[in-house]
C-alpha cells in the first residue's frame, strides 16, 4: 500500500513540474474558450435577442462545459508518465520492487485521479469567480453540487483515460490519442457547438460519452438559476427546446436522461471501463 502511495505520488509531482504537460492536458479548455470567445458567443447571445441575462447564461453554459472534459483532458496528460515509464524501460525497474502488477496500476489510477480531481476543483474556482464577477446568478446549493459532482467526473476521467491508455507501448501512439481526446471531447460534449445543432448520428454518439452526461450535470447545478431567470416568463415549450438544443437535457433513443439517470450512466460505463482495465492488468 505504501509502494501504490509513494508512486502515486511520484506520478503527480512529474505532471505538475512539467509545465508542459499541463498546458497540453489543457489543450481542449484553451479551444473551447478561444472558439467561444470570438466566434460562438456572440452568435448564441445574438440568437436570443430579447432575453435580458442571455449573456450571463451563455457564459455558464460554456464553463459548466468545460468542467466536463476538464478530467478528461488532464487525465490523459498525467498519464503520459505511465507510457514513458513503459517506452523507457524504467517499469522494468519499478515491477522489480515488492509492490505487484496491481498496486503499480493502481498507483497509476490513483495520481491520474488525483491529478483531474485538482485540476477540476482548481477551474471551478475560477468559473465561479468569473461567474459571481459577471453578475450571473448562483445558489450555494449549485456550487456545492458542482464541487461534489468534481469527485466522480474525475473518477469516470481518470478510469476511462486509463483502461484505453494502458493497452499503448510507445510515446508515439501517446501522443496521437492525447490530439485526438482533446479534439473531439468539445464536440462530443456539445461545447464547441450545441448539442442540438448536430447531426443526429453525432448526437447519439455524443450522448455515449460520459462526459457529456457530466457536462450536463454541471449545466443544471452552475447555469441552472441563470435559466430559471432568463426564461422566467418564457413559454414552456421555448424553455424545453432551449434545454435540449444547449445540452441541459440528454436522450437516447427516446430514452430521456434525469439527472439520477446521468450519474447512474456515468457510474456504470466507468465500472465497465474499469473491468477492462482489471482484465488488461491480469492478462498482462
Amino acid at each position: 500500500m505504501n509502494g501504490t502511495l509513494y508512486l502515486a505520488k511520484r506520478n503527480v509531482l512529474c505532471y505538475f513540474r512539467d509545465r508542459g504537460s499541463v498546458v497540453f492536458s489543457l489543450m481542449a479548455v484553451i479551444i473551447v474558450v478561444l472558439l467561444y470567445l470570438l466566434f460562438l458567443r456572440n452568435m448564441l447571445v445574438e440568437s436570443y435577442p430579447d432575453m435580458d441575462g442571455m449573456s450571463q447564461l451563455i457564459d455558464a453554459w460554456v464553463l459548466a462545459g468545460i468542467l466536463g472534459i476538464v478530467p478528461v483532458t488532464t487525465s490523459a496528460g498525467s498519464l503520459q508518465t505511465m507510457v514513458e515509464d513503459r517506452a523507457d524501460g524504467r517499469m522494468r525497474d519499478i515491477l522489480v520492487t515488492p509492490m505487484g502488477p496491481h498496486e503499480v496500476a493502481a498507483g497509476y489510477i490513483v495520481s491520474t485521479f488525483l491529478v483531474g480531481l485538482i485540476m477540476s476543483l482548481i477551474t471551478l474556482i475560477v468559473c465561479v469567480a468569473y461567474l459571481a464577477a459577471t453578475g450571473c446568478p448562483l445558489s450555494a446549493s449549485g456550487v456545492a453540487t458542482s464541487v461534489v459532482l468534481v469527485v466522480p467526473s474525475a473518477l469516470s476521467g481518470s478510469i476511462i483515460m486509463y483502461a484505453i491508455t494502458s493497452f499503448l507501448r510507445s510515446t508515439g501512439a501517446f501522443s496521437g490519442l492525447f490530439v485526438v481526446v482533446s479534439v473531439l471531447i468539445g464536440f462530443l460534449a456539445g461545447i464547441y457547438m450545441p448539442m442540438g445543432t448536430m447531426p443526429a448520428g453525432m448526437q447519439v454518439v455524443g450522448t455515449l460519452v460520459p462526459a457529456s452526461h457530466m457536462a450536463a450535470l454541471f449545466r443544471e447545478s452552475l447555469a441552472g438559476d441563470a435559466l430559471d431567470s432568463v426564461f422566467a416568463g418564457a413559454p414552456a415549450g421555448t424553455l424545453e427546446s432551449f434545454r435540449t438544443d444547449m445540452g441541459f437535457d440528454l436522450s437516447l433513443g427516446g430514452f430521456d436522461f434525469d439527472p439520477a439517470m446521468c450519474m447512474i450512466y456515468v457510474l456504470a460505463v466507468t465500472a465497465a471501463f474499469f473491468a477492462v482495465a482489471v482484465l488488461g492488468i491480469r492478462r498482462r
